[in-house]
């Protein structure tokens, strides 16, 4: 009997469709959350199902990730935990890192910056509810 041969498929890494599609952020006021993230990142609330929590997704429609904001009785980091590299953080790429670093600024938002031991330039501030966000250039 004639065995039929079958193509053999070997998944290897940067072979399926996979994204971060969104950062689940908690927090204890979901307003200023929103207009913290809404001001730094130059984002806008999406639309969201009626969940039972409070809460909003934010981002640019039909660009990945973005931020769920989640208003929960789990306590988030707090408004003085330390702003960490090696903490838990959620990291995002931007386009134009020193227009990031002016807009940190502007808005009085503390941050951190360090050189990575591969030269690369980057920065960590806290969100109102303590949770670490880094920023890096693009490239």
């Amino acid at each position: 009997m004639a065995v039929e041969a079958r193509e053999i498929i070997r998944p290897t890494t940067g072979t399926h469709d996979v994204r971060v599609q969104h950062e689940g952020i908690v927090t204890a006021d979901a307003e200023r959350s929103k207009d913290f993230y809404c001001r730094v990142f130059g984002w806008q609330v999406l639309e969201r199902p009626a969940f039972k929590v409070a809460g909003y997704w934010i981002g640019t429609p039909g660009i990945f990730p973005q931020i769920h904001i989640i208003q929960s009785d789990m306590t988030p980091p707090g408004p003085n935990a330390p702003v960490s590299p090696v903490a838990p953080h959620t990291a995002f790429e931007v386009a134009d890192y020193d227009a990031m670093k002016a807009t940190l600024d502007r808005e009085g938002i503390a941050y951190v910056e360090n050189i990575q031991p591969t030269g690369r330039k980057q920065m960590l501030c806290n969100d109102p509810d303590g949770n670490t966000l880094e920023f890096q250039q693009a490239g």
